[in-house]
């Protein structure tokens, strides 16, 4: 099996256990591998939507269950490792940075999004929020076609609502506000050096210059 097949074979254990995470409304691979440019020394990029008002909620459990598959990416594990670079939440989805200036990189991450598990509405919702994508020119569309079409699982999303009536409540609240200003204070102290990393109550982006 080539590191291709392989990592293509850990996005889709990583789908398949983040159907459990708590709010998460979709989990899309994107960037390199997508494209089919990537390297054997290429992490595997994963874009979240969870729902509104628990974002940080979500990104807790998402990395802690990806982590549980040893293929989570951190510190210097980056090759072939799950990279939960991105956050959006169900209400906006909106990809567009801040930083007009980053518009082609964006596209070239996004534009050919695989969505491995759907509510059946998150992924429609991002791209109609990323109609912008069709003015950047990004190579890979036929690779990415027919990824998607052998690729694309829609796992569906049971699993995840049987955890989701805890946290609704009162004390999930608590707990969505105690993880945001852990995980804000967390990233915004690596602020510096870094074109898209922002941490709101309505996504979290982690995409460093380099």
């Amino acid at each position: 099996m080539g590191y291709r097949q392989e990592y293509l074979r850990r996005a889709k254990l990583a789908a398949k256990v983040l159907r459990f995470a708590p709010f998460v409304r979709m989990a899309g691979l994107n960037g390199s591998l997508v494209r089919g440019d990537e390297k054997k020394a290429s992490d595997i990029d994963f874009l979240i939507i969870a729902k509104a008002g628990r974002l940080y909620t979500a990104r807790f459990f998402a990395a802690a269950l990806v982590h549980l598959t040893s293929y989570r990416r951190y510190g210097d594990k980056v090759a072939g490792r799950i990279c939960l670079n991105c956050y959006l939440n169900d209400k906006n989805p909106n990809i567009s940075p801040q930083n007009k200036k980053s518009n082609q990189k964006v596209a070239n991450a996004y534009k050919y999004l695989v969505p491995l598990v759907d509510d059946g509405e998150a992924a429609d919702h991002f791209f109609k929020a990323s109609k912008w994508f069709a003015r950047h020119r990004v190579s890979g569309e036929k690779y990415a076609r027919k990824l998607r079409e052998k690729t694309f699982i829609d796992y569906p999303l049971s699993p995840a609502y049987l955890f989701d009536w805890f946290f609704e409540s009162t004390v999930g609240e608590i707990i969505e506000k105690l993880l945001m200003r852990y995980q804000q204070k967390k990233i915004l102290a690596s602020r510096d050096g870094n074109d898209e990393l922002v941490a709101t109550k309505d996504e979290i982006r982690l995409h460093p210059k380099k």
